[in-house]
């Protein structure tokens, strides 16, 4: 799992760099030549929408996603573990949701052409299947750790309990 999370990092640098690269080409194009580049916008646009979507499986890592937690501080210990349960599952859901359409999507997109860039709409639509399973991935695996911080998840027989026969 580390050299995927490192390959999803380095991917996301990656696509920042060349949407920085290409949102600055287009501001001088159109700034010094009067004449932007039409691939620029497009390409920034795709970019960001993956940059986006692999950045969610990162946050949902490492739970650092937007939250409202105007009433966590009232909750006691055991509705916060399990308020926090219930969202990392609502989360896999909506990624299994995600993953589940995206892939029809990107089905859907092979009969597409982007306007500027001329490529297939299925190499851009793969983010959402992509990204839908990484962000699944990572919730199950929030949820496996939550729940064995709880207790929930460790069999009567784990390694330093002994076994059958002592």
């Amino acid at each position: 799992m580390k050299l995927i999370r490192k390959a999803i990092e380095a991917i996301i640098i990656f696509l920042f760099a060349i949407m920085v690269l290409v949102v600055f080409l287009q501001v001088v194009a159109r700034y010094m030549f009067n004449s932007p580049p039409s691939w620029t916008e497009e390409l920034a646009r795709y970019c960001q929408v993956w940059i986006v979507i692999l950045t969610s499986s990162v946050c949902i890592r490492k739970g650092t996603h937007l939250a409202v937690d105007y009433l966590s501080h009232r909750m006691s210990a055991a509705l916060k573990a399990f308020v926090k349960l219930l969202i990392n599952f609502l989360i896999a859901v909506y990624a299994a949701v995600v993953t589940v359409f995206g892939w029809k999507l990107m089905i859907v997109g092979q009969y597409q052409v982007s306007p500027a860039i001329q490529i297939n709409m299925s190499h851009v639509y793969l983010i959402f299947p992509l990204g839908g399973s990484l962000m699944f991935l990572e919730a199950v695996l929030k949820l496996i750790s939550l729940l064995r911080k709880k207790g929930v998840l460790d069999s009567p027989l784990s390694p330093d309990q002994g076994s059958l026969a002592a």
